[in-house]
């Protein structure tokens, strides 16, 4: 019989399988989204967001500095990538016939982030042109954790969707503290030439729901300007 409503999955999801997650969110959507005559614009914002994330991810001319930006060979185009009205999740596997991840995505990916985190002031004024409100987002905060992912396949569709430990995480990483824009979780397994090389920190997490005491990496100057309060409250140095 014919049914309608919400279609069903598959009754058995994938087998484990070590993925990434990232997860963005623009702060200041909802004020922006607030605005008169928004729905003439807020397509074309969310058009350039995620063309420059593409940009900054894979390679191409990065318009918000004139500057072409080099993609690499080694980096998978993500499985499945989910707007979630004022940001996005990305999920990573490993490549076709691969169980584990190259060193090079695990590193590339977060300072490529990181690097659209600290131009996402130029990326805003590249779109006044084209977008001519007052109150666009103030921020971009990003969370990527890597673990434990799960398939699940709709029995009627292609649609996929993905559930798992490190999704859960890297929602968790970009709402934890929304003075910090970049917060990756130690999971990632950056080397530690590379946190010197980019001025990041790692540090213990204290008070993330349901992931009690999470080593993560930050940026050190965003962290080091917290205010001593919240520093202690969040967050154990080591």
């Amino acid at each position: 019989m014919q049914t309608t409503g919400f279609p069903h999955f598959k009754p058995t999801a994938s087998r484990a399988q070590n993925g990434v997650a990232m997860i963005f969110d623009l702060e200041g959507f909802s004020n922006f989204f607030g605005q008169p005559d928004v729905h003439e614009y807020v397509p074309t914002y969310l058009n350039k967001i995620f063309t420059a994330i593409d940009i900054c991810i894979f390679g191409g001319n990065a318009f918000w500095l004139n500057d072409e930006l080099d993609g690499d060979p080694l980096i998978p185009r993500p499985v499945h990538r989910k707007f979630l009205g004022d940001g996005a999740l990305y999920v990573w596997l490993p490549q076709k016939n691969k169980d584990v991840f190259d060193t090079n995505f695990t590193t590339y990916l977060p300072n490529r982030l990181w690097t659209i985190k600290n131009h996402f002031g130029e990326i805003n004024k590249s779109c006044v042109d084209d977008i001519p409100l007052l109150e666009l987002p103030k921020r971009i905060r990003f969370g990527i954790a890597r673990g434990t992912i799960y398939e699940l396949s709709f029995a009627h569709s292609k649609t996929k969707e993905y559930i798992g430990y490190c999704i859960n995480l890297a929602a968790r990483l970009q709402s934890y503290c929304k003075e910090l824009g970049f917060i990756v979780s130690a999971r990632m397994r950056i080397s530690q030439e590379t946190i010197d090389k980019h001025n990041y920190l790692k540090v213990v997490a204290t008070k993330i729901k349901g992931f009690p005491r999470e080593l993560v990496i930050v940026d050190k100057r965003e962290f080091e300007s917290l205010s001593d309060d919240k520093r202690d409250d969040l967050f154990e140095t080591l």
